[in-house]
């Protein structure tokens, strides 16, 4: 006989149930409705007969004009009413002949109409169900109707009840959350259950409520009920090898107390100690053994370990957050401790000493394998372009107490400040300096100058960096003087085995002529002048307009669309690592940069394919477009190609000349002062008092400016040299791609403005032409890179193997040797032998033979633990060969005359 099961209204299963089953129901309806009047549509209807009867030709085939047909698809709002009741819709012919469409709109409208008068109709939804925000409406509306019923689960899972030992049925007092679906058990199943698995976290029910208990922690059932009682655990570990005496009957007993950190907090832990039954000899595991276990030393004593992945884990939090810190780390794991029942500090100072520990004996594993953390593959052998920017947000306070120990990665990544430091003293005494801010037209920067002071709270004020047209950190250096021109010239001079053809700085206009100063003077640097000057492409619009057209990147044959701002995006990933960097030591704060380097490298290496890929089929896309609309461009100015070239030739020229001065400059300044100061709020504000600061300036230079313009149109009489106050007020919001160029910097060039924006849009078009072969080119070096270190790796492994062949046989020469030696004795006493009147001779020969014997089975012995079980096959020795080497024994005639 069926079970009647009674229906809860109030199931959030049953109401999901039934909203489905009431859209279901609806959407029926509607179908029903329109099939009607399709078919009232097809009876009221006759077919029409075709126009070609009547007038001899067919009416031309194309869109049908008026509205368009609604869908029948279209979602409606669920109504709350009986699974049973149904709706009937009157379909009543009207008086009037109606368009079928018309007919059909006003048959849905009055369904709408009925389906509202119901009581507990809701509202019409605007939104359909495929919009997000609708979807978000939904599941809200999903998740507050089920919160009742998710509270209620979770209050009730506090439950204890009475369960069971999943193993024995006994009444279970231990619940362990890592042996689910059988997590009860009992005091003794619990013992016998978790002694090979120490780290579970367990709870036990003995007090009435879920309580936590560390792993040292069981529960014994006395008398008096149940009572805690303490234990060792063993540190779980590989299998250690088997004594040397070939037993293996061995004891396992808790050796030395050892602390075990894991991605669950803190545990106090003994080491294995292996005891055989057969010798009574006594082993631990060795430093090999607890690798092989997943585990990393906090100290040369083993005293603490770490697991693997807790440290990998900290790596990649370090990498995705840089601003996350060893002691929120060390509180989050102290906070997990605490989760489990178990108590003990977390020491980050350690914790980063091992990390920092592991991470370098990762990179010179790497290193053995060919890895190059700091190349990138799209730009070897050859590299296009090297961008160099300093970063003043990566500072670090001065401490008296921090100790000036090398760190690991002294000068893999951050130059060692010695060498820095004796470059910059070489280039100051051999050039005269000069002082003050540099200037370009009427902006003066911050990072364009000769020589500054130190501060005196800081001892790094910042770091130089160098990084390729697709982001990869190549090089940097700590600064200690500002942003000096000395800083990117030594990492120009470094990066000169990349064979880059650009190097691009903000202030370029500045920096090249200063770096053909210092060349002139000093020979070893003239080869640098071999590269082209490359000004990024957004600070140059914060230049001035001729420095724009001489210096930009945009302008520069062969660069592409390289923009040489991709110093700043790697800097803002950067300037996140000075919120933890600032407070480290020196060598701490080199360390942690490079990790965090190599670490956005990588990531950039992983994507490289899919970044060159995308940005070639972008490329070839907006080539299209910009091509297409230069065209239009010459159309729209009626221009051919001889006078577009007339025109490039005439900027060009234009740009070369001298601007006269005028009364009028100041307009000039405070435009250019105002676009600087949108970059400087924008890249380089450290704080937000400064950010503040500026855009208070911002205001005022902007009001002063319009005032400006507003004096200047009024003393001119021709309407045509105005200045249009819109398009300067468009020009400083960002959006405007072409330069302000005022009236009084034309000098005689007429239509200078029309000519600049011919220019610019050829040269954007060129630079997508070029753009295209240098993707294409990157494209095959990257797959020749890998093919390279895929060839390395095979050469590396070749290497190895004859390396290990020529130990091999070597070990076997060196046994055979002493072979033959103990051979040519042994030969050499039965001589002496038949001879009485040698005996001390003999003597002799004897104690060299036991001497050889000894020696022999110590190398043979130090062979096989290098070798491995095949160590007699490899080295051509038998276990006969072994005992044939003992001493002679000493024959009967010997004997007697000893006796």
């Amino acid at each position: 006989m069926a079970t009647k099961h009674k229906l809860d209204s109030k199931d959030p299963h049953y109401q999901e149930g039934r909203r489905m089953a009431l859209e279901l129901k609806h959407e029926h309806i509607l179908a029903e409705a329109k099939r009607a009047a399709d078919e009232r549509k097809r009876i009221r209807d006759p077919p029409h007969t075709s126009k070609r009867d009547s007038v001899g030709r067919g009416k031309p085939r194309g869109r049908r004009g008026g509205r368009r047909q609604a869908s029948a698809t279209a979602t409606y709002p669920t109504v709350e009413c009986s699974l049973s009741s149904s709706v009937e819709v009157p379909l009543t012919a009207t008086s009037t002949k109606l368009n079928p469409q018309e007919e059909f709109e006003k048959n849905r409208e009055r369904l709408s109409d009925i389906l509202a008068s119901c009581p507990s109709a809701a509202q019409p939804q605007s939104s359909s169900a495929s919009s997000w925000s609708f979807r978000q409406q939904k599941a809200s509306e999903r998740w507050k109707e089920a919160r009742p019923y998710h509270l209620k689960c979770l209050i009730s899972k506090e439950a204890v009840g009475h369960p069971l030992c999943c193993l024995c049925n006994e009444p279970a007092v231990i619940r362990c959350r890592e042996c689910l679906p059988e997590e009860w058990f009992c005091g003794d199943c619990d013992v016998l259950h978790h002694k090979k698995h120490p780290l579970h976290n367990r709870e036990c029910v003995i007090r009435g409520f879920f309580e936590a208990i560390p792993p040292t922690t069981c529960i014994i059932k006395g008398e008096d009920g149940y009572c805690t009682h303490e234990q060792a655990c063993i540190l779980p570990t590989v299998k250690v090898p088997d004594c040397s005496c070939g037993g293996t009957n061995f004891t396992v007993l808790p050796g030395k107390p050892v602390i075990l950190i894991t991605i669950n907090g803190h545990f106090d832990l003994h080491q294995p100690l292996y005891e055989c039954q057969t010798c009574q000899q006594q082993w631990t595991p060795d430093l090999k053994d607890l690798l092989r276990s997943g585990y990393w030393p906090a100290s040369v004593t083993n005293s603490t370990l770490y697991t693997l992945d807790l440290l990998s884990s900290l790596q990649e939090l370090k990498i995705i957050s840089p601003g996350f810190s060893r002691q929120a780390f060390a509180k989050l794991l102290e906070h997990r401790t605490k989760c489990g029942g178990r108590s003990g500090p977390i020491n980050g100072d350690a914790l980063q000493r091992s990390f920092l520990e592991l991470s370098y004996a990762s990179f010179e594993e790497d290193q053995l394998c060919c890895s190059a953390p700091f190349t990138c593959p799209a730009c070897t052998p050859e590299m296009l372009a090297v961008s160099a920017d300093g970063n003043r947000k990566l500072y670090r306070f001065r401490r008296n107490g921090s100790s000036d120990d090398p760190g690991f990665f002294e000068g893999v990544f951050v130059a060692e400040d010695s060498a820095v430091s004796r470059f910059v003293d070489t280039i100051q005494k051999a050039v005269k300096n000069t002082q003050g801010r540099g200037t370009c037209g009427d902006s003066q920067w911050t990072a364009a100058r000769e020589t500054s002071r130190r501060a005196s709270k800081l001892d790094e004020e910042g770091m130089e960096v160098a990084v390729c047209r697709h982001g990869f950190l190549l090089k940097a250096l700590n600064m200690y003087r500002g942003e000096i021109f000395a800083y990117p010239l030594y990492l120009q001079r470094e990066l000169m085995p990349f064979k880059a053809q650009f190097f691009e700085m903000d202030v370029e206009c500045k920096y090249w002529p200063y770096l053909e100063k210092v060349a002139s003077v000093l020979p070893a640097l003239q080869e640098l002048t071999t590269m082209k000057p490359f000004l990024s492409v957004m600070h140059a619009r914060a230049h001035a307009t001729k420095c724009e057209i001489n210096w930009s990147g945009r302008n520069q044959e062969g660069a592409g669309t390289t923009a040489g701002e991709e110093v700043e995006q790697v800097n803002s990933y950067l300037s996140r690592c000075a919120l933890t960097t600032k407070y480290m030591s020196k060598a701490a704060r080199v360390d942690m940069l490079t990790l965090h380097a190599m670490g956005w490298n990588e990531k950039k290496n992983l994507s490289l394919h899919q970044v060159l890929s995308t940005r070639y089929v972008k490329t070839c896309q907006r080539l299209h477009d910009e091509t297409a609309r230069l065209a239009d461009l010459k159309t729209e100015l009626d221009c051919t190609d001889e006078v577009v070239s007339q025109w490039l030739s005439d900027v060009k020229e234009w740009a070369a000349g001298e601007t006269p001065d005028t009364s009028r400059a100041s307009q000039g300044t405070t435009h250019r002062g105002l676009q600087q100061s949108i970059v400087c709020v924008c890249v380089c504000v450290y704080s937000s008092k400064f950010r503040h600061r500026l855009r208070r300036k911002l205001a005022e230079d902007k009001k002063l400016l319009l005032q400006e313009i507003q004096k200047y149109n009024d003393l001119v009489l021709e309407s045509a040299t105005t200045i249009d106050v819109a398009v300067v007020e468009h020009s400083l919001t960002g959006e405007s791609t072409v330069s302000q160029i005022w009236p009084w910097e034309v000098h005689g060039s007429a239509n200078i403005s029309i000519k600049k924006r011919v220019h610019d849009q050829v040269m954007l078009t060129r630079r997508l032409h070029e753009e295209t072969s240098v993707l294409v080119l990157e494209m095959e070096m990257v797959l020749e890179m890998e093919m390279v270190l895929e060839m390395e790796m095979v050469l590396e492994m070749e290497m190895v193997l004859e390396m290990e062949m020529v130990l091999e046989m070597e070990m076997a020469q060196h046994c055979t040797w002493l072979q033959s030696l103990a051979m040519v004795l042994k030969n050499k006493l039965a001589e002496e032998d038949v001879d009485q009147g040698n005996e001390g001779l003999c003597c002799l020969l004897r104690r060299r033979l036991s001497e050889v014997s000894e020696r022999f089975q110590v190398v043979l012995q130090q062979y096989k633990i290098a070798l491995g079980p095949e160590a007699s096959v490899l080295l051509h020795v038998e276990e006969e060969d072994q005992s044939g080497l003992s001493s002679p024994e000493t024959s009967e005639d010997e004997e007697e005359n000893t006796i």
